[in-house]
């Protein structure tokens, strides 16, 4: 029995409207990222001899002391405040300088002015002229570091947050092996100037480095404006990030400047080796975040607030220590936090901002460090002044509700920015109203079903 079919009418269907767009497929195999290794490698020196020798400059507290016989405050000023202030408040003006310039002038202008400042230091003949040189090496410094870090984006899109991760593992090398370095030079001299001389002939590599950077910042501007990088600042999630810093900032500077005069004033051998296991601990914290961002498994906001947890308590922790072991460990877990912390900066930055804003947002989060490190001694009332053992407790007892606050601040700031981040990745209707592609969308339902 034969089953007659229906015949089918022939009705064309209508393209919906609008142009028609044609869609080309690059079967073409992009070349690996990985060819700009060499980039990350000399980040990772770079940051190796920036960041590393300046958190081991409180080493050259005691030696200036005794040259220029003046203060600790004094000394602390020359040898610690005036670089690291100026390094980090003058954040703003290297941002603007790299994207002018690029990073092949900024790192190499860098990298001049901060090895000229260590060669000539020692023949300064005033503390106030030491202060003049030390400034030299503050902006030398801000300037590499904004631009190594910042150029990495240009060089690396998929592998950012892991090359990020990579290239801090630098400072920690650096604080775990110059300190006895510079400790023992100084012995072997009797004089702190061969030390600085020492640290000189880093930047002349930093300088040659430099040069072989070609890549331009993505967006760069033709003038000095200040514009540009205010935009940054619009951001909620960014301003709160900033309040962050700069109570953790304040916490980290009254470790600095007492951490060595407490250990000293409970008797603790090999002081400089203590402080040195720091970066050591560093290290392993970066390369288990390097591990961990290459997975892309964990919000970087998540890491954020462990590094925070970590890092502060173990800081302002010294308050409570007496004998060797418990500095080591605290010392370790320090290193730890601090570590988490430098690996997820520049990629917890890029997903506020975006990559093109980066250097704009290191500025600001640097400018806010710098002033934390002038007002964390004014806060604290005793982190300048700490010539003894216990006035160093007392500094490191205030730090304890300074790195509370920094807690508090970086956890509202990671909730915020995963909160926003998950209301962009599913749009309501309201939201798609009138959008192109639910538009497109309907118009060929509607068709299919005509």
């Amino acid at each position: 029995m034969a089953i007659e079919r229906a015949a089918r009418p022939n009705v064309r269907r209508a393209r919906p409207p609008g142009q028609r767009r044609a869609v080309v497929f690059d079967d073409t195999p992009k070349p690996s990222e990985w060819r700009n290794i060499w980039v990350a490698i000399f980040g990772f020196y770079i940051l190796f001899a920036e960041t590393g020798v300046r958190q081991v400059m409180n080493g050259f507290v005691e030696p200036v002391i005794k040259t220029y016989n003046c203060t600790k405050d004094e000394a602390d000023t020359a040898v610690l405040v005036v670089p690291m202030a100026s390094s980090l408040i003058l954040g703003p003006f290297c941002s603007i300088f790299y994207q002018r310039t690029g990073a092949r002038i900024s790192i190499f202008v860098g990298a001049v002015l901060t090895g000229g400042s260590f060669v000539v230091g020692p023949f300064c003949n005033s503390i106030y002229l030491l202060m003049l040189a030390t400034f030299g090496i503050g902006i030398g410094c801000g300037l590499m570091r904004n631009s190594i870090i910042s150029i990495q984006c240009e060089y690396f899109k998929k592998k950012r947050n892991t090359v990020m991760a990579a290239i801090s593992i630098g400072p920690g090398l650096g604080i775990f092996i110059l300190p006895r370095t510079l400790k023992w030079i100084m012995v072997k001299y009797d004089s702190w100037g061969p030390a600085w001389w020492f640290l000189s002939l880093f930047y002349v590599v930093s300088a040659i480095m430099g040069l072989f950077i070609s890549k331009q910042p993505s967006e760069q501007t033709s003038s000095f404006s200040m514009g540009s990088a205010i935009k940054v600042c619009k951001k909620v999630e960014f301003d709160l990030h900033l309040i962050a810093c700069f109570f953790a900032s304040s916490v980290t500077f009254i470790y600095l400047a007492n951490i060595l005069i407490l250990m000293e004033s409970e008797n603790i051998e090999d002081k400089e080796g203590i402080y040195g296991f720091q970066g050591l601990a560093s290290i392993v914290g970066k390369f288990v975040l390097t591990f961990v961002m290459s997975l892309n498994r964990v919000h970087n906001g998540i890491i954020m607030i462990i590094s925070y947890v970590i890092a502060q308590l173990s800081l302002s922790s010294a308050a409570f220590c007496y004998k060797f072991w418990q500095f080591r460990i605290q010392n370790a877990f320090a290193g730890i936090g601090i570590g988490l912390y430098q690996a997820c900066l520049a990629p917890f930055l890029v997903a506020i901002v975006g990559p093109s804003q980066l250097a704009y947002a290191l500025g600001f989060t640097n400018l806010i460090n710098g002033v934390s490190i002038i007002s964390g001694v004014w806060i604290s009332g005793f982190a300048s002044k700490g010539t003894t053992g216990e006035e160093a407790r007392s500094a490191f007892f205030v730090s304890i509700w300074l790195g509370i606050a920094a807690i508090v601040m970086s956890a509202v700031t990671s909730f915020l920015l995963m909160a926003r981040e998950k209301h962009k990745r599913k749009p309501s209707m309201k939201q798609m109203k009138h959008s192109s592609e639910l538009n497109a969308l309907t118009n060929i339902t509607s068709v299919e079903n005509s």
